[in-house]
């Protein structure tokens, strides 16, 4: 379970890394796959969201493993599971645009 733990927090961090490179330095606005709306309207609450409101969710859950060990198991799976789609969904895109940029450029 701590690999889970480990993972799911590594997963958000570079989520919301990759998240900050393609809407500010990139300039995709589609935003991030799982808080769109909330990444371009409101910037500053989609960092607390993600930086501090998703990492609470995640120990919640790791310290539930005790007292309800299936639910602690799957909601730590669906929280990886999501943060990692959305994660591979923005360097997918990432790494598409920066394609394409060095494509045009020759």
């Amino acid at each position: 379970m701590r690999i889970v733990l480990f993972l799911a927090i590594a997963a958000n961090s570079l989520d919301l890394i990759a998240t900050a490179l393609g809407i500010h330095w990139l300039g995709n606005r589609e935003g991030n796959p799982l808080l769109a709306g909330l990444a371009h309207n409101h910037w500053v609450l989609f960092v607390v969201v993600k930086g501090v409101l998703i990492p609470l969710l995640i120990v919640r859950l790791y310290r539930y493993r005790h007292m309800t060990p299936r639910l602690a198991t799957a909601g730590m799976g669906i929280v990886t599971v999501a943060l990692t789609v959305a994660l591979c969904q923005w360097l997918g895109w990432i790494a598409g645009v920066l394609r394409v940029a060095t494509i045009v450029h020759l």
